[in-house]
């Protein structure tokens, strides 16, 4: 059984990276035709620098969007969205200059060899990312928002369906973070439950979410778990339950869409007992240059129909009192497991930082 899951999951492999390489080429061939067609030599260079960026964006976004269901949000949208912001600007500064490809054949197949050098090099570098970035070794052991709520009850209608590659190509990762489980277990932001499928069997845990409909989503998944889910719906800046009454708390991309992000972690805080562990798995923004940039300009659109792409997670961890005991990089440095602890010396002051 072992071997077929491992040639299960290098198929799967397989096929995801085909795809990834058929996306940036196909981004990187549109942009450079989008680009030809918009810039003529001549034009002011800078203008031309922006527009190609301008088109090049539009394009990675509306590609983005059609594959992400196929093939992941992130590692389609992040080397897209290089391929068209930085190949765009090189197109249209390239073609004002009158150094454009001969023909339209030509120069699609200048975009098809960048989207397929910027991809090959992505993934180069993520593999040199990869991997734990901060051990420690082992530690010591109501308003809701409304807003955030019914942006979250409408996007549950297409959420299995844009999280559907994600869910494959992430789930090792979080099933082997989710190994680590113990005790009395929250789950914060249940969703609609696709996350259910990665604890260990015979677990009692409580899941919560601030939207009713993900969980009305969610509670067919959670029927089918092998052992106990027990679903709220709860604002996690807000939290119902008392003073350490949990051993662990899980999130899954969370605290990208909590509009008080330190105050709910406070909250979890608050209701781990001392010891108690947090196990994240979240996205945050890069600290690599031109990647936190487009995070920063992607955040915008992305924060009126779901999650903020910028935020600082695990700094918001350690400033919520949490002590980090484990970070670790999962894509780029853009898609993180973090784990903290409560310190055993915790108090009910400490939880009540300022």
């Amino acid at each position: 059984m072992e071997i077929v899951g491992q040639l299960k999951d290098l198929l799967t492999f397989g096929m995801f990276t085909l795809g990834d390489l058929l996306a940036g080429m196909l981004v990187g061939a549109l942009t450079a035709l989008g680009v030809r067609a918009a810039v003529w030599p001549g034009m002011d260079m800078v203008l031309a620098m922006f527009l190609g960026s301008a088109i090049g964006m539009a394009i990675h976004f509306v590609l983005g969007l059609i594959l992400a269901p196929l093939l992941g949000m992130f590692e389609t949208m992040i080397p897209a969205s290089v391929i068209g912001m930085y190949g765009g600007m090189f197109f249209g500064m390239r073609d004002s200059m009158a150094a454009g490809s001969r023909t339209t054949r030509a120069a699609a197949l200048v975009g098809v060899v960048l989207g397929l050098v910027v991809v090959l090099a992505l993934k180069i570098y993520d593999r040199v990312l990869r991997g734990t970035v901060v051990d420690t070794g082992n530690c010591r052991r109501n308003s809701m928002d409304l807003k955030t709520q019914r942006k979250w009850d409408a996007a549950s209608r297409t959420f299995d369906l844009f999280t559907f590659a994600d869910d494959r190509r992430l789930g090792p990762h979080k099933r082997r973070l989710f190994t680590k489980v113990k005790g009395a277990i929250l789950v914060v932001a249940a969703g609609t439950g696709n996350d259910f499928k990665f604890f260990p069997p015979g677990q009692e845990i409580v899941a919560i979410d601030i939207s009713p409909e993900m969980l009305q989503r969610a509670a067919k998944k959670a029927r089918l778990y092998p052992g106990s889910i027990e679903l709220r719906q709860m604002d996690v800046s807000e939290l119902e339950f008392s003073d350490d009454s949990f051993d662990t708390v899980t999130t899954v991309c969370t605290f990208c869409s909590v509009a008080r992000p330190i105050v709910g972690l406070r909250e979890l805080y608050r209701v781990l007992k001392p010891g108690g562990q947090i196990l994240m798995f979240e996205h945050v923004r890069s600290n690599i240059g031109p990647f936190g940039i487009l995070l920063d300009l992607m955040t915008p659109l992305s924060r009126l129909v779901g999650p903020d792409l910028n935020r600082n997670t695990v700094a918001n961890v350690q400033k919520a009192g949490f002590r980090l005991r484990r970070e670790e990089n999962v894509y780029l440095d853009i898609i993180k497991i973090i784990e903290a602890v409560k310190p055993s010396s915790a108090t009910k002051a400490d939880s009540e930082l300022p």
